[in-house]
């Protein structure tokens, strides 16, 4: 006969909590999950209608029997669950439960947070004084799906594109030193819009999918190119070569 260990009923029992708690108080629908790799659940965001926005929020429960702290709470998280984090292009948060006290708290978990610390278990913060789950959290969870530096990334791609396009058709035989000139500035004003895209992907991974990191990356690697063929070229015609 199978037993129903502690560490089980606690999981459990946070995971229907937290359920419970994030419908009543902010009335979206909250999916708890059968399948668990690393997320326990997901919120559907509604807006003042009760109609969705098609914006999700995954969701990682951690319960605890009784938390001492009164001002905050320190979570051990092992590196591959943030690791498969990370790889999600929707945000993440994470959820402690109190079941002695059937509170539930909530933290967003950013790469400016957990991820820059090492080993085997990182630790995310949970504040007990200001992270707890209140009907006031709608605007911030709100804010959490769409930031309003991420909207930056949608005119930056933009910027990189109308640069690309003008990158890849230059000349790069018999350069001289106007043309290059020309294309060191374009390319490093490339170079600037991606180390502006790539600092809010890091922030907010999951505001660019796979299809548009893919293109970023085939951009990058032939600016790179011509920049470099240019300046070979340049290099040869005032040596002679």
């Amino acid at each position: 006969m199978k037993e129903y260990k502690k560490r089980s009923v606690n999981g459990n029992a946070g995971e229907y909590l937290a359920a419970h708690r994030f419908t009543k108080v902010l009335q979206w629908p909250y999916r708890m999950l059968d399948v668990d790799l690393g997320v326990d659940g997901e919120i559907e965001i509604l807006d003042a209608k009760g109609a969705s926005t098609s914006d999700i929020i995954k969701v990682q429960v951690k319960s605890f029997n009784s938390i001492s702290k009164t001002t905050s709470k320190k979570i051990y998280v092992k590196g591959n669950h943030i690791q498969y984090w990370k790889k999600f292009c929707l945000p993440i948060i994470v959820v402690c439960v109190d079941l002695s006290k059937d509170k539930v708290y909530w933290t967003p978990v950013t790469a400016t947070e957990c991820y820059q610390s090492g080993g085997v278990s990182q630790i995310i913060t949970i504040d007990l004084l200001s992270d707890e789950l209140t009907l006031a959290c709608k605007a911030k969870l709100q804010a959490l799906v769409s930031p309003a530096a991420s909207k930056d990334i949608g005119q930056i791609l933009t910027s990189m594109r109308d640069l690309y396009n003008i990158i890849k058709d230059q000349n790069d035989f018999a350069v001289d030193a106007q043309q290059l000139l020309n294309v060191e500035a374009l390319v490093q004003n490339f170079e600037n819009q991606i180390r502006l895209f790539d600092e809010l992907v890091l922030h907010f991974p999951w505001r660019c999918g796979i299809l548009t990191l893919r293109e970023v990356a085939i951009m990058r690697k032939n600016v790179r190119r011509v920049g470099n063929n240019v300046s070979v070229s340049y290099n040869r015609g005032i040596n002679g070569m």
